[in-house]
């Protein structure tokens, strides 16, 4: 692969400053087009040490108009983000629509530099390499333009590069500064891990983009080429028409996961308030001893309207010191959410290590109202469920505990607390004539509660479907939950 790379290519400074002043009015030209565009340019910007990937960036920035472009570095790795699962440190820099964000390291740095040091089978970076190309995958899907650029010199003129002490810039790849034998061995494993982890992810979505660094003026002159190029292809591109799938036709009598929820469950009031009591107490101890082992826990709340969401979470919030959780309450999508992929809103609000993260209506919307309502196509809430798996996974596999809860009533139920609010001056505002309009789709979102339970209640992160008719019960039955899924990770 990396041979192709050591051919000595040289540019003239001459002919490089020609080239870059039509090329400076092009990206310009570019840059203020992308403003009005549905899609953010996310420019990958990789490779060895000594490669001149700072000057890259530099040049970059030089070129554009500053206020339409970001650079962000990931060389250091704060206690802020280690208290977090790995992905939402880039969650959080990508740029919104119509902007272009520079990552100078990104998410390959790490699994590339562990293989590299041994930390890590080449069998687990393959696996990393798959969860980054998912990651892509999920971002291109929602119409992100990513331009991944690898930037390579051959060893020898990495190691004199090296030994003249030419290696100023903070880069993501560090190398052995020994013997030069012990230096080229290092770097030839770097080069061959990172071969692996480029042919795992070099797909048709997000291909990568091979650059010839031993030349400066080659480098920096391809480099902002492949920009341009790849950005006026994708403006060039005629607009897909906005499709909304319609929803899918009601099953008629088939059952749906939500009629073996045991609604008539209930507890009288005696023994609601001693088992409060109990399980609050538990939670509260558990809350503090999560803190002291730094073990996180993320709930999601989701439910009919009506169901009881909000005096259920206020149980558990009564239980915990408000310094140890967060409550997050969603409704429609702002225009800054909007301008990001669908997931950005949760992922940036995930709490540290140690704390609760309460999220009253979640990700799911995507899979539930956007899908009945009609604001997501057919194929944006299809692959929603793939998308939030990957997302659960992650958070699990950063240590956190994971409750997702399904607060279900039945119609007649609903209707009653719908009629109480309307004669109940303090809780007037609860209802709405959105509520009422959507009893009458009240099919249409079981068959879909149903399809978000089969494609998304895995092992490690399954749904708990609440019987909320009697809200005491349903009540204890989260208060429950929480107590021990905590115990057991908890001991």
């Amino acid at each position: 692969m990396f041979e192709t790379l050591e051919l000595g290519r040289k540019l003239k400074r001459k002919d490089f400053n020609t080239a870059v002043l039509a090329l400076r009015a092009k990206l310009l030209e570019l840059q203020f087009q992308l403003e009005d565009a549905d899609f953010p340019v996310i420019i990958i910007v990789s490779g060895v040490e000594g490669a001149g990937k700072g000057s890259v960036v530099h040049r970059l920035n030089e070129w554009m108009h500053p206020r339409l472009i970001q650079t962000h570095a990931f060389w250091d790795h704060s206690d802020e983000e280690e208290q977090r699962p790995y992905f939402w440190r880039f969650w959080r820099a990508l740029p919104a629509r119509g902007r272009i964000g520079i990552f100078f390291g990104s998410w390959y740095t790490q699994p590339i530099l562990r293989a590299a040091s041994g930390a890590i089978t080449e069998a687990q970076l393959n696996l990393e390499m798959q969860r980054i190309e998912g990651f892509e995958r999920m971002l291109t899907d929602d119409g992100a333009l990513i331009i991944k650029l690898w930037f390579h010199l051959p060893a020898a003129v990495a190691r004199d590069r090296l030994q003249a002490d030419q290696l100023r810039e903070l880069t993501e790849i560090e190398l052995s500064e020994n013997s030069s034998d012990e230096f080229m061995e290092g770097y030839n494993k770097l080069v061959r891990i990172s071969e692996i982890g480029i042919r795992a992810t070099d797909t048709g979505h997000s291909p990568w983009h091979l650059v010839e660094a031993t030349d400066d003026n080659y480098r920096e002159l391809s480099a902002g080429e492949l920009v341009e190029q790849r950005l006026r292809a994708r403006l060039a591109q005629a607009p897909a028409p906005a499709v909304i799938a319609p929803v899918r036709p009601a099953n008629g009598d088939q059952p749906t996961v939500l009629d073996s929820v045991p609604l008539e469950s209930a507890l009288d009031g005696d023994e609601y308030h001693e088992q409060l009591e109990h399980y609050q107490q538990r939670l509260e101890t558990l809350a503090w001893q999560a803190r002291r082992e730094q073990l996180a826990c993320v709930a999601v709340f989701e439910g009919w309207d009506a169901a009881g969401k909000g005096s259920a979470i206020r149980r558990v919030t009564q239980s915990i010191d408000p310094r140890l959780y967060h409550l997050l309450q969603y409704a429609a999508p702002t225009d800054e959410e909007t301008a990001h992929h669908y997931l950005w809103r949760f992922w940036r609000q995930l709490g540290r290590d140690g704390k609760f993260t309460l999220f009253d209506r979640s990700w799911y919307g995507r899979v539930l109202v956007e899908r009945v309502e009609g604001f997501a196509s057919d194929q944006q809430w299809q692959r929603a469920y793939s998308e939030i798996n990957r997302f659960e996974e992650q958070l699990v596999d950063h240590g956190s505990v994971l409750l997702k809860f399904w607060l279900h009533i039945s119609q007649e139920e609903q209707l009653e607390r719908f009629e109480l609010r309307e004669q109940t001056p303090h809780k007037q505002h609860k209802i709405t004539e959105e509520d009422w309009r959507n009893r009458d789709k009240w099919r249409e979102y079981e068959e879909a509660v149903h399809d978000m339970v089969a494609h998304t209640s895995t092992n490690s992160a399954p749904w708990t479907l609440v019987a909320g008719n009697n809200k005491r019960y349903a009540r204890i039955e989260i208060l429950k939950r929480f107590c021990t899924a905590l115990e057991d990770r908890l001991g």
